[in-house]
């Protein structure tokens, strides 16, 4: 009877064993499918890398290959004569001319903040020298300043976009890639030269070193 009763013991932990091990299949299975995942996004991610800096080296080989399109565009008649600049860091508010660079950026700071994230380096925009608690320097002439981290080698640089012209060019880097069209209707007066944009876009997707390995420096 003893005999019979650890026979039946050890059948059970076996069975508990057994089923402990195809219980933990799933799990791995899920592992498994999360590298594999993981991989799957680092591709497209380095697809997409690719596509764009031949894209760059094609606009520059042949710019024509880029359909511009100007429409035309028409300004406020009676703008207002000051606007507002709410710092997006400490939320002081500061007024300028609205006519002026001061005033053009005050315009918009909404609008980079929420198209930023298009831009297919990753960029972050600092304000503070256009806010008068946060700017470290009063006297000098303020200046939009960009840090972007190269699509190729993640190094980060630095531009800046210190005149009206160069904030409306802005709207450049949201294209998408392979670039086939370009529509600079809005930019009125600052539409850019095709023969430049590769280099436009080239200046601050990539690194200076990056820039002179792929032949777009």
């Amino acid at each position: 009877m003893k005999k019979k009763a650890l026979f039946l013991a050890l059948a059970l932990a076996g069975s508990t064993t057994a089923h402990a091990q195809t219980a933990a299949q799933p799990e791995t299975a899920q592992k498994e499918s999360d590298s594999t995942e993981t991989t799957s996004h680092k591709a497209v991610s380095e697809i997409d890398k690719l596509t764009i800096i031949e894209s760059l080296q094609t606009i520059k080989k042949d710019p024509s290959q880029v359909k511009f399109h100007s429409a035309m565009c028409y300004d406020m008649a009676m703008p207002p004569e000051y606007t507002t600049f709410s710092c997006p860091t400490c939320g002081t508010e500061t007024q300028y001319s609205y006519q002026s660079y001061q005033g053009e950026v005050a315009n918009r700071v909404a609008y980079l903040i929420r198209s930023i994230g298009q831009i297919k380096a990753k960029t972050e925009v600092d304000f503070s020298d256009f806010c008068n608690k946060c700017s470290k320097d009063n006297d000098g002439q303020p200046k939009l300043k960009f840090t972007t981290h190269c699509l190729d080698c993640s190094q980060t640089f630095t531009w800046t976009a210190n005149t009206i012209e160069e904030l409306e060019q802005l709207s450049l880097l949201f294209v998408s890639f392979p670039v086939t069209e370009v529509d600079q209707g809005h930019l009125g007066q600052q539409k850019i030269e095709p023969e430049k944009l590769s280099e436009y876009l080239s200046n601050r997707l990539l690194c200076p070193a990056c820039r002179e390995k792929h032949g777009l420096k």
